[in-house]
C-alpha cells in the first residue's frame, strides 16, 4: 500500500525536473537543443544570459525583434573578435548540470585573479557553439 503514494511521488517529482520554469530557477539545463536556463549559478554569483530560458515559451514571447533576430549562440571565432582579438584562451571553470544529458562546461576568457568575480562566463552549449552569460545584481 505504501508503494503506489511513493511511486506518484516520484512521478510527479520527475515531471516537475523536466519543467523550464524549474531549470530556469534552479539553474539546471535540459536535455535537448536550447536547454540550458537563463540563469546559472558559479562561485556564490547568478549569471544571466537573455539568449536561452531552457526551451520555456514564455522566454520567446517575452522577445522583441531584435532579441529574436540575434543567433542563439556565438562560434569561438565570433568570441574572438568580441573580445577585440583572437585566440582568447578559455579556462574551464565549472560545469552546468544537465538532467539525463552531458554536462555545459563554464569558462572564462583567461585565468582570473585568486578571489576575482568573474565579468562573464562563458558556455558551450554544443561543439563551436558558445553563449555568455552576465552577472546579475550588484557585487
Amino acid at each position: 500500500m505504501v508503494l503506489v503514494p511513493v511511486l506518484l511521488m516520484l512521478v510527479v517529482l520527475g515531471g516537475a525536473a523536466f519543467n523550464s520554469k524549474v531549470a530556469n530557477h534552479v539553474g539546471y539545463a535540459l536535455p535537448g537543443e536550447r536547454g540550458l536556463p537563463y540563469r546559472i549559478h558559479y562561485n556564490g554569483r547568478d549569471y544571466r544570459s537573455d539568449v536561452t530560458c531552457a526551451a520555456a515559451r514564455w522566454c520567446e514571447d517575452d522577445r522583441n525583434p531584435e532579441q529574436r533576430a540575434r543567433p542563439y549562440c556565438a562560434s569561438r571565432a565570433e568570441l574572438d573578435l568580441a573580445k577585440g582579438h583572437s585566440g582568447t584562451r578559455l579556462v574551464k571553470i565549472d560545469e552546468v548540470f544537465t538532467l539525463f544529458g552531458p554536462s555545459h562546461p563554464i569558462f572564462t576568457a583567461g585565468a582570473l585573479p585568486s578571489g576575482e568575480t568573474a565579468t562573464a562566463v562563458i558556455v558551450e552549449t554544443a561543439a563551436d557553439c558558445y553563449l555568455t552569460y552576465a552577472p546579475m545584481g550588484s557585487p
